[in-house]
């Protein structure tokens, strides 16, 4: 018999039940830690904290805000898992989970099982089955990470720069803010998105502060060029990690370097992530109130993938949330998602603040979220993120397009595409 003992399985699965018996399966087989996760939002939450990927994964298929197969998905995309088992009770699932792994995946579908799932068909299977180790799934796809003396040479060199997400009113299809992302463009290598760079500063306010700081300085400087221009209801999103946040130090530059471009603290919301609401730590919610009292907007982003509570919201003086693209792409052909976007844009409605539907790719998502009540929505569809230089013909030329986008109804035909008039 194979030795699971050095193993890690996660069991996702909806029914409490049905959890423990899978979870208690694959420890009586030799699993050395098992995980479990109620649904595919929490089990890629769970993956999320434990930073490293997982042999197994064994999956049911019909669940709640994610199901089985969008779960298959993401944990091919993410590279979290090494082998896949999918379960269900209904066949023509387990057909569609079967042929729902992207092609080229690095991760290995082991097979699809009926439930209940019983302990020799599972131990059989496993016994049997062509496991891929974690060593292989790893290989070739080591994240770079650049020192701290090539970022300070980027920094140094102005290489750090924003990109603009433009968000608009879903109602309407007028623009109504700039959603700000950073991106590192290093001369003859790939551009790096800094999202993915914070987290092998954890811990390094100081050089995080820095990139920041370079990004915010020059969106506020192009903010303030644009509302010489006449666009004057602009308001400019920036990310603001939660290594800042404690740093009364780096957060008072960061404002200060605002305040430098002579931009109105009413024209500036700060995003946090809602791991940040969810944690609701003394600390940062006094320094966000203390952004607050200076005239800065506060968002959350991320908002769903973290489960924080309306009450936890309610600690925050929020101005506004933004729905994590894991639920608004594809809202609209995935009904199993609705009582979760019901339950963000209730909980929106309940603290008076407006939701932004970030991630919309298509004119029937636009539509969708219009008429449950979402206010904004930002994604591909609207724009994809660009420079600085790019932004003034873009607005130019897309104004009716997104208009048509507005007016769209579910049953109607799709107007083009971004990009495309």
């Amino acid at each position: 018999m194979k030795d699971f003992s050095a193993s890690t399985a996660l069991i996702v699965e909806d029914s409490t039940v049905q959890r423990e018996h899978v979870a208690g399966l694959l420890r009586q087989i030799g699993f050395g830690t098992v995980l479990i996760a109620s649904d595919g939002i929490n089990a890629l939450r769970t993956l999320e904290l434990r930073a490293a990927p997982v042999d197994l994964v064994l999956t049911d298929l019909d669940m709640p805000g994610m199901d089985g197969v969008e779960l298959i998905q993401q944990l091919a995309k993410r590279r979290w898992a090494a082998n896949l088992i999918a379960a269900s009770a209904n066949q023509p699932r387990l057909q569609e989970a079967a042929g729902s792994l992207p092609p080229g995946s690095a991760m290995r579908l082991l097979s699809t099982m009926p439930k209940p799932v019983r302990l020799e068909t599972l131990q059989g299977l496993l016994h049997d089955a062509s496991m891929l180790a974690l060593a292989e799934l790893e290989q070739d796809v080591a994240p770079e990470i650049p020192n701290i003396t090539e970022i300070e040479a980027g920094l140094a060199a102005r290489e750090f720069i924003p990109l603009y997400a433009p968000r608009v009113a879903l109602d309407s299809g007028r623009m109504v803010g700039i959603a700000v992302q950073g991106v590192w463009r290093r001369p003859g290598r790939d551009p790096m998105d800094i999202d993915s760079l914070l987290p092998s500063l954890a811990g390094d306010s100081e050089t995080i502060g820095a990139l920041l700081l370079a990004l915010a300085t020059q969106a506020a400087a192009d903010l303030h060029g644009w509302q010489e221009m006449g666009l004057s209801a602009i308001k400019l999103s920036l990310p603001l990690p939660a290594e800042l946040l404690v740093d009364l130090g780096e957060l008072g530059r960061l404002v200060a370097g605002i305040q430098a471009q002579d931009v109105k603290p009413g024209s500036v919301c700060w995003e946090v992530s809602e791991a940040v609401v969810a944690a609701c730590e003394p600390a940062l919610l006094h320094n966000i109130g203390r952004l607050s009292l200076r005239g800065y907007g506060v968002g959350a982003v991320h908002c769903g993938r973290y489960e924080a509570k309306t009450r936890d919201f309610a600690c925050f003086p929020l101005a506004e949330i933004s729905i994590d693209p894991l639920f608004v792409h594809e809202a609209a052909q995935r009904s199993h998602r609705r009582p979760l976007l019901e339950g963000l844009l209730a909980m929106a409605g309940k603290l008076g603040v407006p939701a932004c539907a970030d991630g919309i790719e298509n004119v029937e998502d636009w539509a969708l979220m219009r008429e449950m009540g979402c206010s904004l929505g930002q994604g591909p569809l609207v724009a994809a993120p660009m420079e600085g230089r790019e932004f003034v013909e873009w607005y130019k030329d897309s104004r009716q397009r997104l208009r048509d986008c507005a007016g769209h109804r579910l049953s109607d035909v799709a107007p083009p595409a971004a990009g495309t008039g």
